[in-house]
């Protein structure tokens, strides 16, 4: 079955922990220690039918040796460090799964920050850079974990048909036709977007800073890469193959030496049992720590992962991702004040401005209580005598407010802006008529040199004077 998230569980309750079968190794390690333990009790039975049937097969001999001690710890060391590397690879996956997630999520963080100098220009190229952004990398995340997890898990991406007709189509091609690995294909669309973006100034930034966003778009990858290590490289076979024969050993002797041991026909299955259930037990569990990838119970939640990956990444779709935290008018801006308010003298006596707002509605609260507390008319006690209304002589009018400078420079950097735009279509509009001018120029230049020779000619007709042949063409070319 398909795990979302991992098996969550409270050891409090000793016995909801032992007898719960999700992933539990048990049912496959009791294939193995049941039929041991019925082995153990068909050799008591066998001592009681058949007359020296121990000393006949030799097993007395081996009780008293060390064989079966030895072959036992050698298989406990074996057990031991294959548990100690599946645990460490357990942790080591889960630990580059985060890194992996924290790198691709400030890659996008970083690009949604840097544009928010060019929003109030290009709103709309900035909005579409964000929305195209977001959805890749949510694909590039979701391929990822289905990629270390064989294929075999099918994630949820954000919006990926809001992509145009052409990035889809290319995705297809190079997954599809040409089995391209898709998280490169991914990750070169989103850093061709990034650069694009900045060439077209969505990226308001200088290239140096703008660099720290391939780099972490670069620690994702190699992180990623880093995982794939753990799901390509299996624990090494003749380890896997040594296991194998000391527990099939262990299965066939621990009957016969404990039998021998405990001549009893309950405690014998019983230790039997536990001895052969608790080496196989110890193997099954280091095998599902091995490759913690996948669809087990023991498995990493990889839909977890992404859910929570599509969520940072909406929060950077939010329509309030580009406000500027500021402080309330009536902000302590005083150190003592600060200090008193954290660590109080009298804890009683503490106000509620330093606790945590969890959620609208206790922010609402709160937000009501000050209104409250700051209107003098609400903390008045009524009193039954009216008091005589005394004339107070209007309030002057407020002097008007000094802008500060940190509001000016926004506004000024903005109008210079606009004025170098303007400034520059003035230029490309006076150089083009300054050329049609230039150009009107040599046309009439040509005109007055061709208007002489042109009356000459005319009046030499109207006099009736003999002309040379050929002088139509001539009057031709003169036009």
């Amino acid at each position: 079955a398909f795990h979302a998230s991992m098996i969550d569980y409270n050891e409090d309750w000793l016995f909801s922990t032992i007898f719960r079968l999700d992933g539990s190794v048990a049912l496959r390690s009791t294939l193995f220690a049941f039929p041991a333990a019925m082995f153990s009790l068909l050799l008591m039975y066998l001592d009681d039918f058949v007359e020296d049937f121990r000393e006949n097969l030799g097993i007395a001999m081996l009780a008293s040796s060390q064989i079966w001690n030895a072959s036992t710890v050698v298989l406990v060391f074996l057990l031991g460090f294959r548990a100690r590397q599946g645990l460490a690879r357990f942790w080591e996956g889960t630990g580059l799964l985060h890194q992996m997630r924290g790198e691709w999520f400030d890659t996008v963080s970083n690009c949604v920050t840097f544009s928010i100098s060019a929003r109030p220009s290009k709103p709309d190229e900035v909005m579409r850079f964000r929305h195209t952004l977001v959805r890749l990398m949510s694909l590039c995340h979701g391929s990822a974990l289905e990629e270390i997890s064989g294929d075999v898990a099918e994630l949820r991406v954000i919006d990926v048909m809001g992509l145009d007709a052409p990035t889809l189509h290319h995705l297809w091609e190079c997954s599809e036709v040409h089995q391209f690995n898709r998280v490169e294909v991914c990750l070169h669309l989103l850093q061709t977007l990034i650069t694009k973006a900045l060439d077209d100034g969505v990226l308001k930034i200088p290239p140096p800073i703008l660099s720290r966003v391939y780099q972490t778009i670069s620690r994702g990858f190699v992180n990623l890469l880093n995982t794939k290590k753990i799901t390509d490289t299996k624990f090494p076979y003749p380890f896997a193959q040594i296991i194998a024969l000391f527990l099939l050993l262990h299965l066939i002797m621990s009957p016969a030496l404990i039998t021998a041991s405990v001549p009893h026909k309950v405690f014998a299955p019983i230790l039997t049992f536990l001895a052969v259930f608790s080496m196989f037990a110890l193997n099954f569990i280091s095998i599902e720590l091995e490759n913690p990838f996948g669809l087990d119970a023991n498995d990493l939640p990889l839909t977890h992962f992404q859910k929570e990956m599509n969520d940072c990444l909406l929060m950077l779709l939010h329509p309030n991702t580009d406000l500027v935290s500021g402080l309330d008018p009536k902000v302590m801006l005083d150190f003592k004040e600060l200090y008193e308010e954290i660590n109080p003298t009298d804890p009683s006596a503490s106000s509620k401005r330093g606790k945590r707002l969890w959620s609208v509605r206790e922010l609402a609260k709160v937000a009501n209580d000050d209104g409250e507390e700051g209107d003098p008319a609400g903390s008045e006690v009524p009193s039954p005598v009216m008091p005589a209304v005394v004339p107070t002589a209007p309030a002057p009018p407020e002097p008007p407010k000094t802008p500060k400078v940190e509001d000016i420079l926004p506004m000024l950097a903005k109008n210079m802006d606009d004025f170098n735009q303007s400034l520059k279509q003035w230029t490309t509009t006076l150089q083009s008529q300054v050329s049609d001018a230039n150009k009107a120029y040599k046309v009439l230049s040509g005109c007055s040199e061709r208007i002489p020779r042109l009356l000459q000619e005319a009046e030499a007709l109207t006099n009736g004077h003999e002309t040379k042949p050929g002088w139509e063409s001539a009057l031709v070319n003169i036009t």
